[in-house]
Order: C-alpha cells, then sequence, then structure tokens
C-alpha cells in the first residue's frame, strides 16, 4: 500500500468516561465493556490489513497513557494523543502530523462503527487513488470515515459535531473547495440504546468467507471486488501452491492468505480451521456473490432448524444451454436439498467442525459433505443467484461437460472410488 496510514481514533474504556449515552441502558461498567469491545474489534481488523505494512496503523486516544494503551491492545501499534480540542480540531491535527511526516493518503475511523471492515477501509484507498477525499457516511447523518491525500483544514472548522448535519455540512466544504468526492456505502454508528441490535448482530454472527485458489488471477479480483461490500467478517484465502499472482492480489485485497497443497476439500478445511466466524460460506474464486449476501446468510441462519444453505446458481455470459443448466440446478436444489459448491454454500461454523469437515478426498468432496449436511438440519435455498465464469464449459464444450458432469456424479453414486473419478473427470 506504499506511504499509507489508517488511524484509528478510540479512548481508553474507563467507566463513566465513556459511552456516556449508553450509561443508562447499560451502567457504567456495561459501557466501558461495550467500548472495551469494539474497539478491539476495529483493530482486530485492521490488523490484518497491518500485517505485510510496518506503521501502517496509528491508534490516537484519550484518557489515560501509551503504556496502558500498548497493555491492552498490544505494542505493534502507533500509538498517539488526540490531544486538545472539540472532534474536528483533534482529527485535524492527527491528519496534519501525518502529512508532515510525508505519508501521502490518511483514512481516519472511528471505533464506533461495527459494521467497518478492512474491505471498507481498502476501498476506501483505492477511492483515494482518483479522488481527494473519500467520506464513509454514518446513518445518524455524521460520518464514520474520511480519507485525504492533501491536508483541508476547513474540513474541519465549524461544524456542529455530533448532529446530524456533519455529512451534508462537510460536503457542501468539499464542493466549495473543488474536491472531488467519493462517498462509500452508509453505516451505522452504535451511540444510543437504540443502536445496540447493530452490535449484537455483528458480534454475534461473524462471517468468515473461505476461498480455495488455484493459479486464479483472472478471477480473483473481480470476486474479492463483490465480497468486499460485506458488512463484517474475514476472507481468507486457501492457495493451493499458486504459480501466478493470485496470492498477491489476495493480500492487496486484505485476505488472510494460507498455502496448501492443491486439493480442495483440504483447503476449504484448513481455511475454516483458521477462521473465526460462527458462519463460514465457501466460496470458488470464479463466483461473484450478489448484493447484500452477508443479510441473506445470516436472517436464514436466524432460523434454529437451518444448518446450512446455498445460492441460486447463474452462468454468465450464458447461452440457451447453460440457462437450461440453471433451471435444472435450481430444480435440484429445492426438491432434492443437493447443491453443489459452485453455488457458494454456508453452513454454521460449529456445525462443520462438528461433523469433521469435508472428507479428504480428490473429487466430489462438496457432494460427500451435503449428504452429510442435510441429515442434520434443513437446507435454506437462496434465490438470488451467484454468478459463475463459463470457463468449464468453453473449455470442453458445453453438453460434453455436462454430460461429464453427471457421469462423474453416477460413478460417485455407485461407489467408483474418488481417486478413479478424478483421473476421468480431469483427464484432458
Amino acid at each position: 500500500m506504499g506511504r499509507r496510514r489508517l488511524i484509528i481514533f478510540t479512548r481508553y474504556p474507563e467507566p463513566g468516561q465513556v459511552k456516556t449515552r449508553l450509561i443508562p441502558a447499560l451502567g457504567e461498567e456495561g459501557a466501558a465493556s461495550l467500548q472495551k469491545k469494539m474497539t478491539e474489534h476495529s483493530v482486530a481488523w485492521a490488523a490484518s490489513l497491518s500485517e505485510r505494512m510496518p506503521n501502517f496503523l496509528e491508534i490516537r486516544y484519550e484518557g489515560k497513557d501509551q503504556n496502558l494503551m500498548a497493555e491492552w491492545l498490544g505494542s505493534g501499534y502507533s500509538y498517539e494523543t488526540q490531544g486538545d480540542g472539540d472532534l474536528g480540531e483533534r482529527m485535524a491535527r492527527a491528519f496534519e502530523e501525518n502529512f508532515q511526516k510525508k505519508i501521502k493518503q490518511i483514512v481516519l475511523v472511528g471505533t464506533d462503527c461495527p459494521q467497518m471492515s478492512a474491505f471498507h477501509v481498502k476501498s476506501a484507498f483505492d477511492a483515494l487513488k482518483t479522488h481527494d477525499l473519500v467520506l464513509g457516511p454514518a446513518v445518524d447523518g455524521g460520518y464514520c470515515l474520511i480519507g485525504l491525500k492533501q491536508m483541508v483544514p476547513e474540513l474541519f472548522v465549524s461544524l456542529a459535531w455530533g448532529t446530524e448535519t456533519v455529512f451534508q455540512s462537510t460536503l457542501e466544504k468539499a464542493k466549495n473547495a473543488g474536491l472531488s468526492v467519493k462517498c462509500l456505502v452508509p453505516l451505522r454508528d452504535v451511540d444510543i440504546p437504540e443502536d445496540l441490535t447493530v452490535w449484537e448482530k455483528v458480534s454475534n454472527q461473524y462471517l468468515s468467507i473461505v476461498i480455495p485458489t488455484f493459479n486464479e488471477e483472472e478471477h480473483l479480483r473481480q470476486t474479492l471486488e463483490k465480497v468486499g461490500r460485506i458488512p463484517h467478517g474475514e476472507v481468507i484465502v486457501v492457495d493451493g501452491g499458486s504459480r501466478d499472482s493470485t496470492a498477491e492480489i489476495a493480500e492487496e485485497w486484505g485476505a488472510k492468505v494460507i498455502q496448501s497443497k492443491p486439493n480442495r476439500g483440504r483447503q476449504m478445511n484448513l481455511g475454516a480451521r483458521e477462521a473465526s466466524g460462527d458462519m463460514l460460506l465457501f466460496l470458488h474464486a470464479d463466483t461473484l456473490l450478489p448484493e447484500n449476501y452477508s443479510e441473506f446468510i445470516r436472517e436464514a441462519l436466524v432460523d434454529p432448524k437451518v444448518a446450512g444453505g446455498a445460492f441460486a446458481w447463474k452462468v454468465e455470459p450464458s447461452t440457451p444451454f447453460l440457462r437450461y443448466l440453471e433451471r435444472n440446478v435450481a430444480w435440484r436444489t429445492k426438491i432434492f436439498r443437493m447443491p453443489y459448491g459452485d453455488q457458494a454454500y454456508f453452513v454454521r461454523a460449529s456445525l462443520f467442525r462438528e461433523m469433521g469437515g469435508y472428507a479428504d478426498i480428490p473429487l466430489m468432496e462438496d457432494v460427500e459433505f451435503i449428504r452429510r449436511l442435510r441429515k442434520v438440519g434443513k437446507l435454506a435455498f437462496i434465490p438470488q443467484p451467484v454468478v459463475t465464469s463459463p470457463r468449464r464449459y468453453q473449455k470442453r464444450g458445453p453438453v460434453r461437460t455436462a454430460l461429464r458432469n453427471k457421469l462423474t456424479l453416477f460413478g460417485y453414486y455407485l461407489k467408483i472410488p474418488p481417486d478413479r473419478l478424478a483421473k476421468f473427470y480431469y483427464k484432458k
């Protein structure tokens, strides 16, 4: 990322001094505990961006001292006091001091927005390549992220901080200054008791996306761009020894990259072991997720009887024959509860681990797992489709590829050893 810096504004979680508007609902200790958890949550996703970038993360704090902050959050980050003044003066100081250090791009966030993620920040830095100012609006009328590549002092003065006019007033100041502005997706802060449900949803339903890869530089960037809209979660790319730039692309997008031997089931098991979410989504590297996919998954898993599920399937660019296959997949999924791996299926993490994950076989690991999973609980079918590349059908021809898939599945049900099936499936 070069000369980039992420600044997190926070406060030491001292009871009675933090989250004061939440004290009536949580008490002083409860409000301080929430401040602690939300800060740790923010630092955790920020750390995924800073692992390979020394001095990328700076924590600007109020309350206590640097030693206590480092003891709390770790010594691997830069700590600076926010200093005196209102919020605008403190933010202006943070930007000014970092620009004086020759930092080229700076993004500043708080810890009040649990929906913020590494991908949100990555999008902000990407936007700074072509825009002067990046703003992450908050639903309450403020903003939870601001990014600049040069100091613009007027953005931080004469604003009614803490009110619903802050975002709009900042846009007007930017317009008057002739700045090009990029606005990100609005997110919700947690400031008042009514906002607590936002934190509860995020903290209790963390989504881990596991992507097995092998020489996927052609498709992975676009896949991760779609994944990047995740409100909260993590992405784990398990690479099977790619000889192209697959791993570099994954790291560039803030994914955690793990190296493995090239076996998809083994790769996904390894990714699941490293995952910290209580929901797992297994995604192929050439498959694009729909808008709001994480919300669809969360809604599906609200039902305790649902063990997992999958999305509808679509191929683009399509043909009449491929559209026929799409309808066939939808029918098979609904009637027989048998989605395949390219439908981006998801499962409760605890259940996945309890079941022992995928079988260590060279082919049909997705079918074998789903057959076991559907015996455990209901499978949800999300009608919004994932979009898959037609590359497999273009390589051998759509009819021939579909026939090969059917014969492989038929052989699996006849209990032909997976090793033999893999030789047939991958035969050139």
